[in-house]
């Protein structure tokens, strides 16, 4: 027999050894049994806006049979589909290992701040209005007055996401009150002063007020004069603040 004749046989012999072993690995896979629910919550300790027993009883509810089932019968998509209903998660994915278990990845919402007057709802990075804002162990921004959903969505957004980029501006400011005219009054968590900061709409240049602010207080100035000289800081008038007692 030829040495190329050898080759092909060798070749067959082998596809063939393959396609019986994947037929015999993927029947053992489609009897095999699911043993476990293994759930991991991005930022839990964060924001706990979901537990993992929440999960799995959302799952239970649903009907879908998880442990214990044949791993072929197990919905994944329809289990994902179940958890991402909840307002408070962004994604879900879900997967079986190798060791017959279940694992279910969840990344919940990340909220920027909080919306309280007429109505209260959360924000969140993405710009989603979270309604019915549950109680979370981290401190945002709280947001009154004024505000509309649009307005919140959008400049008070770019507003709010600019102060938190700087770790000093996301420290000093507390809490931010919008006036019917749309002007913003900041109140700090240092002192007991009101910063006026006038309007944050494009292009209105708030980037250099809050800049300013940043620079008055690095400058220590308050250290000497005492941090409750002031009641009003106004950022309002072009490269100047204006305090007074």
């Amino acid at each position: 027999m030829s040495l190329r004749r050898v080759v092909i046989v060798v070749l067959i012999l082998s596809a063939l050894a393959i396609l019986i072993f994947s037929i015999r690995f993927n029947g053992k896979l489609r009897d095999a049994l699911c043993s476990e629910i293994v759930i991991e919550i991005r930022n839990e300790k964060t924001y706990s806006f979901v537990s993992k027993r929440a999960v799995k009883e959302a799952i239970e509810k649903a009907g879908l049979q998880v442990v214990g089932q044949r791993i072929e019968d197990i919905k994944l998509d329809k289990i994902r589909s179940v958890i991402e209903k909840n307002p408070y998660i962004l994604s879900a994915r879900c997967y079986v290992s190798k060791a017959n278990k279940l694992y279910i990845d969840i990344e919940e919402r990340q909220p920027m701040f909080r919306v309280v007057n007429f109505d209260n709802y959360f924000v969140d990075s993405r710009r989603v209005m979270l309604e019915n804002p549950i109680a979370i162990p981290t401190y945002l921004p709280i947001v009154s007055g004024t505000v509309t959903k649009t307005f919140a969505r959008n400049e008070l957004f770019d507003f709010v996401a600019y102060i938190q980029a700087d770790e000093f501006l996301s420290k000093l400011i507390q809490q931010i009150y919008v006036s019917q005219n749309l002007n913003i009054e900041l109140i700090t968590a240092l002192g007991n002063q009101v910063i006026k900061v006038g309007r944050i709409g494009k292009d209105s240049g708030f980037e250099a007020r809050l800049r300013r602010l940043k620079s008055f207080y690095l400058s220590k100035t308050l250290n000497h004069i005492g941090w409750d000289k002031y009641t009003a800081i106004d950022l309002r008038f072009d490269k100047q603040i204006v305090c007074k007692r």
